[in-house]
């Protein structure tokens, strides 16, 4: 076996490369269908995750996304730069709060359609039953790999 050969039998078998891959490919996808409102995936989900709740810290925002402070705060900028998010005051003068403003409401309902045609094409591509299962063993995944 040649190392090249070696190396390729090693990418085939790596988990994460796969998921990294496979993770790229739906988000193309999903950021197709998000480009008629100016959103990326991400962007979307930062939203939807805020529109329905209370507003969290940055800090709980992170933990609820599955994604470190800093990497929450890149991709909150902006969404506060368009004015769709506002920063508040939090419970101490460290903490802010996160909150999704009239515009934020309004692009989230608009983008809400685009991100079920993603949803739809993911499902139709790799069919219902796949998809189901294809969630349950992420969620199983998520849960038995957290620290």
């Amino acid at each position: 076996m040649t190392e090249a050969e070696a190396g390729h039998n090693w990418l085939k078998g790596c988990t994460c490369f796969r998921l990294r891959r496979t993770a790229r490919r739906m988000t193309q996808v999903y950021d197709r269908h998000l480009a008629q409102v100016e959103l990326t995936l991400t962007q979307y989900s930062l939203l939807a995750n805020l529109v329905r709740r209370e507003p969290p810290s940055v800090h709980a925002l992170a933990a609820l996304m599955g994604m470190d402070r800093t990497t929450v705060t890149r991709n909150l900028k902006p969404l506060l730069a368009r004015g769709l998010l506002t920063l508040e005051a939090g419970a101490d003068r460290r903490s802010r709060q996160v909150a999704v403003s009239p515009a934020g409401q309004a692009l989230w309902e608009r983008a809400k359609p685009l991100w079920r045609a993603a949803q739809t094409e993911i499902e139709s591509r790799l069919g219902r039953e796949d998809t189901a299962d294809l969630h349950r063993l992420l969620d199983q995944s998520f849960a038995r790999l957290a620290e």
